[in-house]
């Protein structure tokens, strides 16, 4: 989205919400639900397969001022970091159903584009300020200035404490994280930026620039290294344009960039350009491919499928300031184009326009969203502003489809800015959507469709850096052969492990603590047939609680594997045998000894030896008494 900061002043407003020190702590607002969140004109249409549990007040809200309006989200762990123009909020989402504000770091730039990397969140500054501090206030690009990215230790995420600044050409409208494959030790961040007319700093054609953060010395991050991704570039011509709300943007830099690491690839929405790129050396980024649309006016994000064969790219037309989900601006304009990832380059194979006609009071274009990880589909969910959240079904390119949504009513008039939701992303089989003015809603999937999308005990989530998801445990296990191998495995405990033969039985398994990871998804699976007969969840300890079977029959003489995998620990197994026996079988294993010899024999002469010492001791009384 353009920066708003640009078309007007910073308000004298802000000036309340200095950074004293590092940085101010809101006081958290009040707990809301969803019931309660809205009054009953605005209740939002919520589609199939979705539900609405809980909403969140935005902590900076001042009235309509646009100024205080939420952007976009960041994950680590249990924590929810939400982007602000006048700061950030760090949630607490360990329950997604009731999210706590933690903490609410006022500290004023503009866009309050996020990431969060372990115990550092690095933020995006778009508005040129007086100095890099949290106090600094507003100045105008021809004086001099600061801007670029800010970042903050969140080691105590309820005590945020500013780190560092790194000051960039152009400053920082978006970022993103990109990992160094050759250290775990500091990432890189993709500082995107373009020109906006009459400035000391930004003004032509801004380069990429990659920012080094050490994340253990965050203080020493500095820009280390400089691209131009358009050399040959050239203002769209006058037969390029296309009439409307917005025309075709000449391309000065790039909007937003998605990182796919795992597959060496990144794709670049860049005003007037969509770029595929290698990104095998971090550092030094290379254009594979540049492709323009006549449709497209401002070409705002993109996202891959999972295995980066297909990209969505978003038209942001009018820049979020105008209604395109409207028959008058067509399907094909303010929407999203699918393209193939092909040998010879890409090829546009698709558009979908979101299919609900939203009121001329609403601003609805495509925005940012990110990839719902379903095997075998290419699911996105994505913002459109006012428009909602559409949760949809690239697959076919050809035909997408809306599988779903959530659709708030408008505000009943025309806000001066911008409104709606900015962003929605999934997390761990929830979708959390951040609303600009209303604050954060959390949005669970609950078609069966969805049940592998929340599989996942991420450890973080940054939606512009995207993950590679695999589904190991998905595929029926392998049980080695040998055994030496399988008694390296973990041992499965089985409530009886010995039966007789059956047409079904229930047994009970469990494992001890430390075998599986907290709190992951497990499956147990009967290895007959390879069917799942059971998922559950380990215990905080890695224990898996005991839990009954029911094993499908019919249960013949023989031995029987049992599996427990997890989602998370995979591919590792935990192993357990069931046995069944006939009945003579059964009556002899419970006369054998440890050594496999016979019982009974020796309970025999045990019995004749205490019976003959018994008669010996009588017939001795009797002697010793005549």
């Amino acid at each position: 989205m353009r920066d708003r900061g640009r078309l007007r002043t910073w308000p004298a407003a802000a000036a309340t919400f200095a950074v004293l020190g590092a940085a101010v702590l809101l006081a958290p607002p009040a707990v809301s639900t969803p019931s309660a969140a809205q009054p009953a004109d605005r209740e939002p249409s919520i589609g199939p397969g979705l539900e609405w549990v809980a909403h969140r007040d935005n902590p900076f809200r001042q009235g309509d001022d646009p100024d205080f309006i939420n952007s976009d989200l960041a994950f680590t762990g249990d924590h929810l970091v939400q982007g602000n123009y006048a700061g950030f909020s760090i949630w607490d989402i360990a329950d997604p159903t009731a999210p706590e504000l933690v903490s609410a770091v006022s500290c004023p730039g503009g866009q309050g584009d996020i990431s969060a990397v372990g115990n550092l969140v690095i933020v995006s500054v778009d508005e040129t300020m007086s100095d890099d501090s949290c106090e600094a206030g507003r100045v105008p690009e021809t004086e001099d200035n600061w801007e670029g990215i800010r970042i903050f230790d969140i080691s105590d995420p309820r005590q945020p404490r500013f780190a560092a600044a790194v000051r960039t050409r152009c400053g920082s409208h978006t970022h993103t994280i990109v990992p160094d494959p050759a250290s775990a030790e500091r990432v890189f961040v993709y500082v995107n930026a373009y020109s906006r007319g009459a400035s000391r700093n930004c003004t032509g054609r801004n380069p990429l620039q990659v920012v080094e953060v050490p994340l253990d010395a965050p203080e020493d991050a500095a820009v280390e290294s400089e691209l131009d991704l358009f050399e040959d570039a050239t203002a769209f011509g006058p037969d390029d344009r296309v009439a409307g709300g917005a025309e075709t943007r000449s391309t000065t830099g790039c909007h937003d960039i998605t990182a796919f690491p795992a597959k060496g690839l990144a794709v670049a929405a860049c005003r007037g350009d969509g770029l595929l790129l290698s990104i095998a050396d971090p550092l030094a980024p290379v254009v594979l491919q540049r492709v323009r649309d006549p449709a497209v006016a401002f070409w705002h994000s993109g996202i891959f499928d999972n295995e980066a064969t297909r990209i969505v790219f978003q038209d942001e037309l009018g820049d979020g300031f105008i209604n395109t989900c409207s028959p008058a601006f067509g399907a094909d304009r303010g929407a999203d184009a699918v393209w193939l990832v092909q040998p010879d380059g890409l090829a546009k194979a698709g558009t979908y326009k979101l299919p609900r006609t939203q009121s001329e009071l609403e601003k609805c274009v495509a925005h940012s969203g990110g990839l719902v990880p379903v095997p075998g589909r290419f699911i996105v969910a994505q913002a459109w502003l006012e428009g909602g959240v559409s949760v949809i079904d690239f697959t076919d390119p050809a035909a997408p489809v809306e599988l779903t949504w959530f659709d708030r009513p408008d505000y009943g008039y025309s806000m001066d800015y911008t409104a709606g939701i900015w962003s929605v992303y999934p997390y761990r089989g929830y979708l959390y959507a951040s609303d600009m003015y209303e604050g954060l809603e959390v949005l669970r999937l609950t078609d069966p469709l969805f049940a592998d999308a929340a599989r996942y005990d991420d450890s973080g989530l940054n939606p512009q850096t995207q993950p590679e998801f695999a589904w190991v445990w998905r595929d029926a296990p392998v049980v080695p052969a040998s055994d030496a191998e399988r008694a390296s495995l973990e041992t499965l405990v089985v409530d009886p492990a010995t039966m007789e033969p059956s047409t079904t039985a229930t047994v009970s398994v469990s494992l001890p603590p430390g075998s599986l990871q907290p709190g992951e998804t497990a499956d147990v699976w009967w290895m007959p047939t390879q069917a799942v007969l059971a998922t559950v969840t380990a215990a905080a300890d890695g224990s898996l609680a005991a839990t009954e079977v029911t094993l499908p029959g019919p249960l013949e003489v023989g031995r029987y594997d049992l599996v427990v995998r997890g989602d998370a620990s995979a591919p590792r197994l935990a192993i357990g045998i069931v046995d069944v026996v006939t009945d003579q079988r059964a009556r002899a294993d419970e006369a054998t000894d440890d050594d496999g010899l016979p019982r009974w024999p020796f309970l025999a002469a045990l019995v004749l030896l205490l019976v003959g010492a018994g008669a010996f001791a009588v017939l001795a009384r009797r002697r010793a008494s005549s």
